[in-house]
């Protein structure tokens, strides 16, 4: 049951039960006044026939009375019968023509002694008037019956109740619907505005705070409700950014616990190798300049020699990734940059079927960075886009001005056409060790380096791919003004 048929159950069922026995009483005080009303309407009638009656005998029209008494009788549906008899109770008048009875002619004769009216109901339905007649002066001459059919009670309270029940229940109806727009305007509405308010607040999605228009009580729930949920709101963003810090926490003590680890792995790699790699290039190095350019090994040890250094140079990059270096940053022109990038990988692109395009203005304005690990990040980023585009792809490599929470900056893009990243991985391509290229192909800590190093710049580092392939890497940097202010 609703609240609002409630509330209107409250106030109409109280209501129509006051209405009800006012209406009882209304009707049984009507009924009443009908009745008396009639009667005293007969009364009237009664009177007004005798003085006709008396006047025409004072003539002594008799004849004329019985023409009269008959006309009375027949043209008045509510008159059904009239009598006049005089001193000695002989009809002088009579409709209809029936014999009196000797009840009829003791009440006549009492009337004619006493000399005053008589008033009687011999059966439901009528209702008698025995009147003195006067012909001359005080004395009474005779007497005259007159009945008149009256309504049965029944009718007559029947009558009364529809006219009393059909104002009181337009008068219920009316209260209902005056009841039942005040409770859905000062009620139902502001209940429905709190519930829905609830449950955006519940569902995370806060709007606006209800209005207090009011100083009842609906308006101290709507106060409170509004205080809660700003206090909801405060608690709400003080536990999201704790979380966040948390968050960051952890994974930068992740991060460190398996950058040390990786350390200490590099290290002992590094001297693990180093030696015998060097013992091997060594040997190489001499054999080669005992050999003459045409002999058949000497391809072999000029491949020996590069694949060591290859192996020296990875060596060295771990090195360098797990030392900490401050950038020695300075005005770089991106332009020159690019360019130079477009020209030493053009060769790599070539060889693996794919299509390098740079397309950065001459006029782009300068970022702060230090070029030699700016160059590493976008070589890094260059060379993972080869390895996830097929042969007939293309790699491209863009640079454009973009504000980036309220600071002017350069975003350097690398995408490519490749199957792009699963959305599963997405927010794991820059944690370290993690890597999605076969074994040997790849250490997965360059993108990890590129972002701190990015990072180490003030700018951020990000990656979008969508669904139907293609992945892209953003490097935005701040421009030398924003770093200044």
């Amino acid at each position: 049951m609703g609240l609002r048929l409630r509330v209107l159950l409250l106030v109409i069922l109280p209501m129509a039960l006051v209405v009800g026995v006012y209406g009882v009483v209304r009707v049984r005080q009507e009924t009443r006044y009908a009745i008396e009303a009639e009667r005293r309407q007969a009364a009237i009638a009664a009177s007004a026939v005798r003085i006709t009656v008396e006047h025409m005998l004072r003539t002594r029209a008799f004849s004329d009375t019985q023409h009269l008494v008959s006309e009375l009788v027949i043209d008045h549906a509510e008159i059904d019968g009239l009598v006049v008899v005089d001193r000695n109770l002989r009809p002088i008048a009579l409709e209809p023509k029936e014999t009196l009875g000797p009840g009829r002619e003791r009440d006549l004769a009492t009337v004619m002694t006493t000399g005053k009216p008589l008033e009687r109901a011999d059966k439901p339905g009528t209702i008698q008037y025995v009147l003195p007649i006067k012909i001359r002066g005080a004395n009474v001459e005779g007497a005259m019956e007159i009945t008149f059919l009256t309504a049965p009670h029944e009718t007559s309270l029947a009558r009364v109740a529809q006219d009393v029940g059909s104002r009181l229940g337009s008068l219920v109806l009316a209260l209902g619907v005056l009841t039942s727009l005040a409770v859905q305007r000062q009620i139902i509405n502001p209940l429905r505005r709190l519930a829905a308010s609830m449950r955006d607040l519940g569902a995370g999605r806060p709007g606006s705070p209800l209005l207090i228009e009011r100083r009842d009580e609906l308006g101290v729930v709507a106060g409170a409700f509004n205080e809660m949920a700003e206090q909801l709101q405060t608690t709400r963003a003080a536990l999201a950014a704790e979380s966040e810090h948390a968050l960051g926490l952890e994974r930068e003590l992740r991060r460190a616990e398996i950058l040390a680890v990786a350390g200490k792995l590099t290290s002992t790699l590094a001297h693990e190798v180093g030696t015998p790699l060097n013992i091997i290039s060594g040997r190489a190095e001499l054999a080669l300049r005992v050999v003459p350019p045409d002999h058949p090994a000497h391809d072999e040890l000029v491949s020996i020699l590069a694949q060591s250094e290859r192996i020296s140079g990875i060596i060295r990059s771990l090195l360098d990734s797990m030392r900490a270096q401050k950038p020695e940053v300075r005005e770089v022109a991106v332009a020159p940059l690019v360019a130079q990038l477009n020209r030493l990988m053009s060769y790599d692109a070539g060889c693996r079927g794919v299509h390098l395009e740079a397309r950065v203005a001459e006029d782009l304005p300068p970022v702060t960075a230090d070029p030699g690990q700016l160059q590493q990040v976008l070589l890094n980023l260059l060379v993972n886009a080869f390895d996830a585009t097929p042969v007939g792809g293309r790699v491209a490599i863009e640079g454009a001005v973009r504000d980036e929470r309220d600071r002017a900056g350069i975003a350097i893009a690398v995408s490519d056409t490749g199957p792009g990243i699963p959305a599963e991985h997405r927010d794991r391509v820059f944690d370290p060790f993690f890597t999605t290229k076969p074994p040997g192909r790849g250490t997965g800590l360059g993108l990890a380096i590129s972002r701190d190093i990015v990072r180490a710049h003030g700018g951020t580092l990000t990656v979008r791919s969508g669904e139907s392939g293609g992945a892209t890497f953003t490097v935005w940097l701040p421009a030398p003004r924003a770093i200044d202010e």
